[in-house]
């Protein structure tokens, strides 16, 4: 009876709503994941040549997609299915149930008809409902069935008897042509060349630029030596009464820009200069009026800077004026409040009839009709502390949020724009920023400085609206702003905005980008990258982002030293061709590189947005030596990626990634890590001595530090680095090792200071941290070995240590009587061992056991092997030629694969405290197995004491030994051949050379028989 119904409305419909009016699709979802390609958005693209189909590699039914609209569209009568219209019939849909919400109840679904059967062909498939749909949130097509049990469509459109509201942000036309912009009647005094001087310039760059109405050209001090105060002598005629000066900053790059200044002048019959005022120019790069107490008449009205960005002082522009406006608040019998944003109770359709102005009675119209989006045009807004102070305090360069208090509304160039502002303090600048994101991050930016009252502006360029009031004084008030001009363009909120908000946003076609402000990020993005990422959940998506950067902060010590800015980290997105990266106005991530890994909360790129960010907050020049700008800012991708990615896997892309650890090797997962071992613990070089340097394997030794201290807990049971300080501890404060290593280069004046003693004061810097000597650590990560070397890192620069430096260095950390660290191998830890190294888990194995070689490899079972950090490969001279993080080439963590080229003649598990187990080959162990059934091999006293002899114990001694002692980096540092007394004495010759530590002393006897390798303890 259902399927007769449905026949016949279709029947009957045919005719009855030939006017039916298409209407939009906010976004859609779909049940199965599509493929490649032949994505669910394909099906409402209007294009029947595209087409949305599930993955061809499994089954597609039950299929249910979710077609969703906005508040715009209130009623629905039709929908139509267009199947795929070539390539087949795989997917096409023959039967289908229809249910869907409303906007009031969102997640309740009301079913409209079951098991509907279309026939699979080529033909559009109508449903024209009995009813029409009051206003949808939601139709849900549940496919239950489709040919080849697949799921295809080329198209799914709606349609209304109700033409949808255009949403184009125009709630309110006003007319403005009755206003007189700004200042406009001001009249502007001469500067005369004679007698206007200053007191340090740069050549070319006189104070004459400051004058000659260019904002291209500026006055610039001396760039070798300026000193402050700089003086600026500017010469007026002597007559003219002026009120205010306008500073106009240089338009590009911040150096010089002024900060405090002292405002002094003389007259015509008083040459002694009388001081006016003192003013801070906050380093604001928007141009800024300075309004005197009173009005005077100079001959001379001399700036004294007394700072300024970079120690230096610049100037686009300067000019002196006098007032000629007039300030009135008409019509306050009609509007209730001084920023005319609300009307008296009593006004009528008689009393806004009656108002002679065109401009008041658009606007109280629009009030009266209740057409005026008050939620973005009528605002408070908040100071922020100046960028320039902010990344001055955290030592790092821009890039952190010029943008704040985003006003949702975006302007025309050329618009004659009107708005009203309250509560800005006397001596504080608050001004209207216009910034055109349209193409590009660095698209033009205009400022119009803001006083209480009505503001006019004639708009230079289009663009998005930011009510910029920056400020070191964080008790000012808010400042109120209603903007009557412009258009609704709206923006996301973290704490304020809804899902309506979200989805009416970012359907508007005021402007193709949007704000979405988080509590510690801002993001300006294309409104299609954002519906196509995240349609229905903007709070996830911004969340994400915040907690990338809260992560960054976290690893830097700012929640420790409590020095968490206000200022948000900003973000843009464009297509247009720059990549990612990162500048002092903040990161660009270029949707072209991929939408879903900027706009997907489940997709997102967590590496590269920790990455960009970690450029903006790397510390320079202490944290940021040459040749470790793409490796600092990476410690915060491996923390982030660690702690957030999807996988959920426990590890880092250090780990998870297939490289070649050095050329002509295989690659391999974990081949990175291999290959910064083979470079500095195998071959000895510097960190950054390998020609071929790769910074991620520059990067190993940094992220290990972070393992150590920061996840494994030093190894002492000592609180990993959370949002959360633990109750009860007063131990040393490992986990935020690097935030107080951080924080003592934010408070070091590093001018002046080598590359090379800048790596060196991170080493010592960081044992200072932890209270550790681990100068071994640093020895055997490269960072304690000579270089002198020239390195591209974006420009050439020398990077050179010298062996008397590192003497010096060791000498230092080795006078602070620090305590050796638990492990005496962490340059072997990996995100794999992390708990091994934490709980002091025993490394365990059978040698010959769980072990197999093929082409050049061992593989190695973790079922059998146990606890295991690292493998180590040696050649039959019993020399190190490889070590194989554990974990390598095996992301399930089963298995280690462990290079053993055609020179290997053994390997050995290294534990967490550097104890040896040989793993291969077998035969050793046959041997030693059953020369150790007669024999028993001791040494006493263990541990040794500095100064004190040992003694070797051997059942059923022989004629004849080989002894070998290694360290705990498998270096062979001992080796002898001898009767047992005769090796004793040769040891006991070198002991009180041998630095505190675990050493290995193995055994060989004349017959080849190995024994058991002993652990030597070193005091």
């Amino acid at each position: 009876m259902k399927k007769i119904l449905w026949l016949l409305c279709l029947l009957s419909g045919l005719k009855g709503f030939s006017q039916l009016i298409q209407v939009p699709v906010y976004s859609c979802l779909s049940l199965q994941p599509a493929q490649s390609g032949e994505e669910i958005d394909k099906i409402i693209d209007g294009d029947n040549n595209t087409m949305y189909h599930s993955l061809w590699s499994q089954t597609g039914i039950p299929d249910e997609l979710k077609f969703y609209f906005t508040s715009n569209v209130t009623r629905i009568k039709k929908l139509v299915y267009t199947p795929r219209q070539a390539g087949g019939t795989n997917g096409i849909w023959t039967n289908v149930s229809v249910s869907y919400s409303t906007q009031a109840a969102p997640n309740t679904f009301i079913s409209l008809g079951n098991n509907i059967v279309w026939a699979a062909d080529g033909i559009d498939k109508e449903i024209i409902f009995p009813t029409a749909i009051q206003n949808p949130n939601c139709i849900k097509i549940s496919v239950n069935a489709g040919v080849g049990n697949f799921s295809s469509g080329a198209e799914m459109k709606f349609f209304s008897e109700v033409q949808p509201a255009i949403a184009d942000g125009a709630d309110c036309t006003t007319n403005t042509s009755e206003l007189s912009i700004n200042d406009s009647n001001d009249l502007k005094a001469t500067i005369i060349p004679s007698g206007t001087i200053a007191s340090s310039f740069q050549s070319g760059e006189g104070i004459d630029k400051s004058y000659d109405n260019d904002v291209n050209t500026l006055y610039h001090s001396s760039y070798s030596n300026t000193s402050f105060p700089v003086v600026l002598n500017y010469r007026l005629d002597g007559v003219t009464p002026i009120d205010y000066l306008k500073y106009v900053p240089r338009i590009s790059g911040n150096n010089g820009i002024f900060g405090n200044v002292t405002i002094s002048y003389n007259t015509t019959s008083n040459s002694a200069f009388v001081t006016l005022m003192s003013f801070d120019f906050q380093n604001s790069n928007a141009p800024v009026k300075v309004y005197f107490s009173n009005q005077i008449t100079p001959l001379n009205v001399r700036i004294t800077v007394n700072n300024g960005a970079g120690n230096f002082a610049s100037c686009a522009e300067m000019g002196f004026y006098k007032t000629n406006s007039l300030v009135a608040t008409p019509y306050s019998n009609v509007f209730a409040n001084s920023v005319y944003s609300a009307l008296q109770p009593s006004v009528t359709q008689a009393d806004i009839n009656a108002i002679s102005s065109p401009f008041y009675k658009d606007l109280a119209q629009c009030l009266f009709n209740g057409t005026y989006v008050k939620k973005y045009r009528v605002q408070d807004y908040k100071v922020y502390p100046p960028v320039s102070v902010t990344t001055s305090n955290l030592k790092i360069g821009g890039g952190y949020n010029s943008f704040e208090n985003p006003t949702g509304i975006v302007f025309a160039q050329g618009d004659k724009v009107a708005m009203f502002v309250q509560n800005i303090s006397s001596d504080v600048t608050a001004s209207l920023q216009v910034k055109d994101f349209s193409a590009s991050r660095d698209g033009i930016t205009s400022y119009y400085q803001l006083q209480n009252g009505l503001n006019v502006f004639q708009l230079t360029n289009g663009g998005l609206g930011y009510i910029s009031y920056y400020n070191t004084d964080s008790a000012l008030p808010d400042i109120k702003v209603n903007i009557v001009s412009g258009k609704v363009n709206g923006f996301y909120h973290y704490q304020t905005s809804t899902q309506s908000d979200w989805m009416s946003n970012l359907s508007n076609s005021a402007y193709p980008m949007m704000d979405v402000i988080g509590q510690h990020s801002h993001l300006v993005y294309q409104k299609s990258v954002l519906k196509n990422g995240s349609a229905l959940n903007p709070g996830e998506l911004i969340s994400k982002y915040d907690l990338v950067v809260k992560n960054e902060w976290l690893v830097m010590g700012l929640y420790k030293y409590n020095l968490v800015p206000k200022n948000r980290m900003f973000a843009y997105s464009n297509n247009n061709g720059q990549g990612w990266n990162a500048s002092d106005l903040g990161v660009t991530f270029d949707s072209g590189w991929g939408q879903s890994k900027i706009a997907d909360p489940k997709k997102l790129d967590l590496w590269g947005i920790a990455h960009e960010f970690g450029h903006i907050n790397q510390i320079r020049p202490d944290l940021k030596w040459i040749g470790t700008t793409e490796v600092t800012n990476n410690m915060h991708s491996t923390w982030v990626d660690y702690h957030m990615n999807v996988q959920n896997d426990g590890m880092s892309r250090l780990e998870r990634e297939s490289e070649v650890p050095a050329p002509g090797m295989t690659s391999v997962k974990g081949g990175r890590i291999n290959g910064a071992l083979l470079n500095t613990t195998v071959n000895q070089e510097a960190l950054q001595g390998n020609v071929s340097s790769d910074p991620f394997k520059v990067l190993v030794p940094f992220w290990q530090l972070e393992l150590y201290y920061q996840l494994a807990g030093a190894s002492r049971k000592a609180p990993t680095l959370s949002f959360t300080s633990p109750a009860n501890y007063t131990g040393i404060d490992y986990a935020n090792w690097f935030g107080t290593v951080a924080n003592k280069a934010r408070n070091f004046n590093a001018s002046g200071v080598s590359n090379g003693e800048l790596v060196l004061n991170f080493v010592k810097n960081t044992c200072a941290a932890v209270q550790e000597d681990l100068t071994g650590f640093f020895t055997k990560t490269g960072f304690l070995r000579p270089i002198n070397t020239s390195i591209i890192d974006y420009a050439n620069g020398q990077l050179t240590i010298t062996q008397a430096q590192i003497d010096a260095t060791i000498a230092d950390i080795q006078g602070q009587n620090y305590q050796n660290p638990v492990s005496p191998v962490i340059h072997y830890i990996s995100s794999r061992s992390v708990a091994t190294f934490r709980d002091h888990l025993l490394v365990s194995g059978q040698t010959g056991q769980g072990v197999t070689l093929g082409n050049n490899y061992l593989t190695v079972q973790h079922s059998v092997w146990k606890n295991v950090v690292a493998y180590e490969t040696f050649n039959a001279n019993n020399q190190l030629i490889y070590v194989s993080i554990t974990g390598t080439g095996d992301i399930t963590n089963q298995t280690t694969k462990v290079y053993y080229p055609s020179n290997a003649a053994a390997v050995y598990a290294v534990g967490y405290d550097g104890h040896k187990i040989l793993v291969y080959p077998y035969l050793s162990l046959s041997l030693a197995k059953q020369k150790n059934k007669d024999s028993q091999l001791t040494v006493y006293p263990n541990p040794v004491e500095q100064n004190e002899s040992i003694h070797i114990k051997l059942e059923n001694e022989s004629e004849s030994y080989h002894a070998n002692i290694t360290d705990a980096d498998g270096k062979s540092i001992f080796s002898t051949t001898g009767r047992l007394e005769t090796i004793e004495r040769a040891i006991n010759k070198d002991m009180p050379i041998y630095r505190s530590g675990v050493y290995l002393l193995s055994l060989i006897d004349d017959k080849n028989n190995f024994f058991k390798t002993v652990k030597i303890i070193k005091k």
